[in-house]
């Protein structure tokens, strides 16, 4: 039985073909249906080069790991402050209050 090589065939096949991770006989198939539509081999060719242009971040499991207690330590700290912000604030009204009733009680 023989099959038909379509450009989906091909679009499955190209990034298996330019990671080096396709088989000789698959990238023989890719570069001989390319040279038949070079309309296609160059939308292929864009599609490279903004791949490259907008390479993709890869990161190891430790270095997840790391990122994410880094961003847990500062939120964790960020609440730390606004929380000191906020009850060093109320002693302050505390004080303020008991020295304004003081104040009264005294007569001044």
């Amino acid at each position: 039985m023989k099959y038909e090589v379509t450009r989906n065939v091909v679009r499955d096949l190209w990034p298996l073909c330019q990671s080096g991770d396709a088989s000789s006989d698959s990238r023989a198939l890719v570069d001989t249906y390319l040279a038949t539509d070079a309309e296609f081999a160059t939308t292929l060719k864009e599609i490279a080069n903004m791949n490259t242009a907008m390479p993709g971040i890869t990161l190891s499991p430790d270095a997840e790991r790391r990122m994410l207690d880094d961003a847990r330590d500062r939120a964790r700290t960020r609440l730390l402050v606004i929380g000191g912000s906020i009850a060093a604030a109320a002693v302050i009204a505390l004080v303020a209050l008991g020295g304004a009733l003081w104040l009264a009680v005294r007569g001044f």
